[in-house]
């Protein structure tokens, strides 16, 4: 049995935006096969996303921080787009 890849805080944040991006239709269900909006999902979803932001600022390196702000920058902007409130 190979051994699971290591976590790191990246792999939260792209695991976290992925799934706001099913949510929000951008990327189709791997279950369903089928690209749908789930509102309450991907509002959830995203305030994960800013509450990560806020909880983590200062103690992130640069990396992360620009990897973090930008996409809840990205996905702030799809939600408003696909939803607009």
């Amino acid at each position: 049995m190979e051994p699971a890849p290591e976590a790191s805080f990246l792999t939260i944040i792209y695991t976290m935006a992925t799934q706001a991006m099913i949510a929000l239709g951008e990327i189709p269900n791997p279950i369903t096969k089928t690209s749908t909006v789930a509102e309450r999902q991907a509002r959830c979803h995203l305030k994960s996303l800013r509450i990560l932001l806020e909880k983590t600022q200062g103690n992130l390196d640069e990396k992360e921080q620009s990897a973090l702000t930008s996409t809840v920058k990205e996905v702030e902007t799809i939600f408003a787009s696909k939803i607009g409130h």
